[in-house]
């Protein structure tokens, strides 16, 4: 069977079934993962799929489309979160900052004897039935859209303390450094950032190369980053220029 009989084949496949798995097209064509995964890519390039991890959906299914990537990225940041918790030890004094990676790794942080500071209601919702963490909140300005304390006043709170690691998230992170589109958030996190003794990144792939008008910090503040996928070779090498140890939480394994 040619690649046009066979993408002919999936095209009408996926008209019935909505997905396709990249072992479904290896099974049914008797064909290699390799040359499954470049029928897919022909699909994609042709306008006909969408690419998702391990298979492809039609376009058409604009739902299913948001709930795959939804789905995957919420994956990637579970592990994230799960390679960032190797980076805490029993007796570590701690900044957690407003994200949902960072939340996640309160999730799942099993050390014992920590000190905690965050401005996340949500963190400290997580963390409170822990009777062996003790947590600190630093209050301000609540926003009840992202359930945490902002402004200057939650900024000089954080400002009390010096802890050992900061664990924090991005909006967007380019070659000058992480940025936020809020000027009340960007103030809380370059207080974080100036009381931790070591600034640790949680970002999936999709915040880089993001530019937002306030800026936060520089590359040279941030020691290491943990994300899902590696970021393209100038970024990488921007990294590396500025000593930033780059963690990657999985492999593509498509």
């Amino acid at each position: 069977m040619t690649q046009k009989q066979r993408l002919e084949q999936i095209k009408k496949w996926l008209n019935i079934h909505h997905e396709m798995s990249l072992d479904e097209i290896m099974t049914l064509f008797q064909v290699s993962r390799d040359t499954a995964r470049r029928d897919l890519v022909k699909l994609e390039e042709d306008g006909e799929i969408v690419r998702i991890k391990g298979g492809a959906i039609l376009p058409s299914h604009s739902y299913q489309v948001a709930r795959y990537r939804e789905r995957e990225i919420s994956k990637s940041k579970e592990k994230i979160a799960q390679k960032a918790c190797n980076f805490i030890h029993d007796h570590d004094s701690l900044i957690l900052d407003t994200s949902t990676t960072v939340e996640l790794a309160a999730r799942y942080v099993e050390s014992s004897g920590l000190k905690v500071v965050t401005n996340s209601i949500d963190i400290v919702n997580i963390l409170s039935s822990r009777s062996n963490i003790t947590i600190y909140m630093a209050g301000g300005k609540f926003n009840p859209y992202h359930r945490n304390f902002v402004g200057p006043y939650t900024a000089e709170n954080i400002g009390k303390y010096k802890v050992n690691k900061l664990f924090i998230g991005a909006c967007g992170i380019g070659f000058e450094g992480l940025t936020s589109p809020d000027e009340e958030e960007a103030c809380v996190k370059k207080a974080m950032i100036k009381a931790a003794r070591q600034v640790i990144l949680l970002t999936d792939h999709t915040k880089f190369h993001k530019n937002f008008f306030h800026h936060v910090c520089g590359l040279s503040d941030i020691d290491i980053i943990i994300t899902d996928q590696l970021p393209t070779e100038e970024m990488n090498q921007c990294f590396k220029e500025h000593h930033i140890e780059l963690i990657i939480s999985e492999e593509e394994t498509e």
